[in-house]
């Protein structure tokens, strides 16, 4: 019986000599700042050591965080305190880092207490939880116009990249390009939705216009609106703009061609009448017109500005030298905010030619006054 007592009394000792001493000595959590905390971000942490019973020597604390997070100084992984009279306590705080691509969720600090105290090793364990929540932040770059001159009633696509440089993810992403008020006309969907985009990821988005007839030359901003989720539910709306300039595009054209005379014959002097028309949207600026056209004379014509809907006139004088049906072109070269451009009317004159056309007549005329002769001469020699 008294060598069970003392078999029992020995397993008591070791206990107690391993076992957590948690009522000597407490590990209490003073402060966890921010929470939650985003990754790639710093936290600071403040615990005390708190003694409430008898003096303990030897007081030795470790901290051992989970692997994404991080002390900034290693140097305080462990820290021998000393010596902790009874009711006394020490304070320690802790500078960590959270790695950037740590994911969401809970983590664990744990922090491990041991000393010496009536001739044992005593220990204790505490665990606190941090909780890491990445933000969301979406933004919008790359943005390009194709064409990159734009006029009315032309079609023309915005394509850009929708990212995301936050640390959590977003949810149920909309992304809205709103021209309600804007001389715009949205050939497909003015709005798309992306269910998810992870820190980091990134998508290109393309949306279709039409400029409406008779805008306004000026420049205009199209509202890129971003709608999302962050990771607790909470709605996050952001705007970006998409500049867009439209430009003056002048159309020039034949609109009334007059030739004197009407059916000139070789070597008559013509004179071309033409007026030239604007039915674009710009202004023409430093307008001429050139006939391309196998003739010696007047075959340039400086007509200046022409605004639209409005136009001015070009005369041309030459010598038909060649008869025949003669092709030749008005070449309309103009300026406008699309910079220096050229059309090409092509055109065509008939000359007649008076060896072939103009000796039939005379011939016609003299064949009866010479049949008269001949039956007057005939008629004497009878006589």
């Amino acid at each position: 019986m008294k060598q069970q007592l003392l078999t029992l009394i020995a397993v008591f000792a070791l206990i107690f000599m391993i076992a957590p001493a948690n009522a000597e000595l407490e590990i209490v959590l003073d402060q966890l700042s921010p929470q939650p905390v985003e990754p790639g971000k710093d936290l600071t942490l403040s615990v005390s050591l708190d003694n409430q019973f008898s003096d303990i020597d030897n007081v030795r604390l470790e901290i051992l965080p989970d692997s994404p997070i991080k002390l900034k100084n290693e140097n305080d992984r462990i820290i021998d305190e000393g010596r902790i009279i009874k009711y006394g306590a020490v304070a320690e705080t802790y500078l960590l880092h959270v790695d950037p691509l740590a994911a969401s969720g809970a983590y664990e600090i744990e922090f491990r207490a041991r000393w010496s105290g009536n001739n044992m090793v005593r220990e204790t364990n505490k665990t606190f939880k941090v909780m890491v929540r990445g933000a969301p932040q979406l933004m919008i770059s790359n943005i390009s116009v194709n064409p990159g001159r734009i006029s009315p009633k032309d079609k023309f696509d915005i394509t850009f990249s929708v990212s995301n440089e936050g640390t959590g993810l977003a949810r149920e992403v909309q992304v809205s390009a709103a021209t309600s008020s804007l001389p715009f006309v949205s050939v497909d969907a003015d709005t798309k939705v992306i269910k998810r985009l992870d820190p980091g990821e990134s998508i290109q988005l393309s949306y279709a216009f039409a400029v409406k007839d008779k805008t306004e030359i000026s420049s205009y901003s199209i509202p890129i609106q971003l709608d999302y989720k962050d990771e607790n539910g909470k709605n996050i709306s952001s705007k970006s703009f998409a500049g867009i300039r439209v430009l003056g595009k002048a159309e020039l054209a034949i609109s009334d061609l007059k030739i004197e005379p009407q059916n000139p014959v070789e070597g008559d002097l013509v004179t071309v009448n033409m007026r030239i028309e604007n039915s674009g949207t710009g202004e023409a600026k430093s307008a001429k017109v050139s006939l391309d056209a196998p003739f010696k004379g007047t075959r340039t014509a400086f007509l200046g500005k022409i605004k639209p809907d409005d136009d001015a006139p070009g005369v041309f004088t030459f010598y038909a030298e060649n008869g025949g049906d003669i092709p030749y072109s008005a070449n309309i070269e103009f300026e406008d905010d699309l910079g220096v451009r050229t059309v090409t009317e092509p055109l065509n004159l008939y000359v007649r030619s008076p060896n072939k056309n103009g000796m039939a007549a005379p011939v016609i005329v003299t064949l009866p006054i010479i049949a008269g002769g001949a039956y007057y001469l005939h008629r004497r020699k009878k006589l």
